[in-house]
């Protein structure tokens, strides 16, 4: 029944009246005429059909003396009829239906997610012009690959995927900074590595063999605890070497170098009230604008939004409609007090700290000096913290 009623094929919905409507309904049945939604109604019966059975009942009709009448018609073969003076029109559609279909074969949108210190918009540009370029045959992307390539790009990232979902590349990272980091879901031999330069502060080892003490200065890439674990006999000599999933807490004393600047004399934006929008269609590369008003203005604020086609969440099309919007402003000149400047570069250097904060990181000492020179108020110096720096590295086979 489900082959009758596709819609690309066409079916109807056909009223039967007379004295012998019962007998016409059996020689369909011994006829293995399929028909669906049979009703009765008050002078015989309603039903769908496909539409190559019809011309078949005509000699049942004869045969029984009952009278057929056509209700409803549904399929594309009866759209292309009633359209059939607007042939642009009918082209225009199924010139879209191939499009759709074609675009569907590429990688039109790359989405990447769990990022900390690096930026989406960083990996997603790297990705862009190193590995996959948007446009690229799906069958051609080797998700694989592409994930050996970010972690060689990017040491910080312990953990990454890669997905194709429609029309979509997904790329999910862990990075390291946060902490020690597991890498559980491969269950591969790892050890635990500095993820930057430091003292080491505390060290708890939970598995695998220390190879770092309290005290003892690192660098960026050292083993601080080794999946390596060697079982020794009674004269020390190595009876067997084993491979685990090293783990462990290992906090160490960092330092990172802050600064800032920013000019006294600034301007203020004084705005008119006056704006103006612009729509542009956007099809792959090819910027097309629909509605372009006069001469920008000589000062203006321009914000950009973009409508990206999409059938569904994954299914991207390289085909948007961008609708810009300038408002315009007057610049009128001020200029900071050494106060209000020393107060706004505090409150930047306290963002600064947050930030660090957010991600687990003890301030311990602060070194940065404010200081004015030739109207410019700048901030500079060095910021004194404990952070965990362990997160884990897979031990290759060559180092087995």
């Amino acid at each position: 029944m489900s082959s009758c009623r596709d819609w690309l094929q066409g079916y109807v919905r056909l009223k039967v009246i007379g004295n012998n409507t019962e007998r016409f309904i059996s020689l369909l049945k011994s006829k293995e005429i399929l028909v669906w939604d049979l009703e009765p109604m008050q002078d015989g019966y309603s039903f769908f059909i496909c539409r190559k059975h019809v011309r078949n009942l005509d000699l049942i009709r004869k045969k029984t003396g009952t009278k057929l009448s056509v209700m409803e018609k549904h399929g594309l073969p009866y759209l292309l009829f009633r359209y059939r003076k607007r042939k642009f029109l009918v082209l225009g559609i199924l010139l879209c239906i191939a499009i759709v279909y074609y675009g569907s074969i590429f990688v039109w949108d790359i989405h990447v997610n769990g990022t900390a210190y690096y930026t989406e918009e960083e990996i997603q540009r790297r990705i862009e012009e190193e590995y996959v370029a948007l446009g690229t045959r799906k069958k051609e992307i080797d998700c694989d690959a592409l994930e050996d390539h970010l972690r060689e790009d990017y040491p910080d990232i312990s953990w990454i995927s890669c997905e194709l979902v429609g029309t979509q590349l997904n790329v999910v990272v862990k990075e390291t900074l946060d902490g020690t980091e597991v890498i559980a879901e491969d269950e591969k031999p790892q050890d635990l590595v500095a993820a930057k330069d430091g003292t080491i502060v505390e060290i708890i080892t939970r598995n695998g063999t220390p190879v770092k003490k309290r005290g003892d200065t690192v660098q960026k890439g050292e083993i601080l605890i080794s999946g390596t674990i060697y079982i020794y006999d009674d004269y020390d000599a190595v009876l067997e070497t084993d491979h685990v999933t090293a783990d462990g807490d290992v906090i160490a004393e960092t330092e990172y170098t802050y600064s800032d600047s920013f000019e006294l004399q600034y301007y203020e934006k004084n705005y008119s009230g006056r704006e103006k929008t612009s729509v542009l269609l956007n099809i792959i590369q090819l910027e097309i604008p629909i509605r372009m008003p006069g001469k920008d203005y000589l000062h203006y604020d321009e914000m950009r939004e973009t409508h990206t086609m999409k059938l569904g969440n994954a299914y991207i099309l390289p085909v948007s409609l961008t609708i810009l919007k300038q408002k315009e402003y007057e610049p009128v000149r001020k200029e900071y007090s050494k106060d209000e400047a020393k107060k706004r570069m505090e409150e930047r250097l306290e963002r600064f700290f947050n930030d660090l904060r957010e991600k687990d990181v003890e301030i311990m000492e602060n070194h940065v000096t404010i200081s004015f020179d030739d109207g410019v108020c700048r901030a500079s110096g060095s910021v004194v913290t404990w952070e965990r720096i362990g997160y884990g590295r897979v031990i290759t086979p060559a180092e087995q």
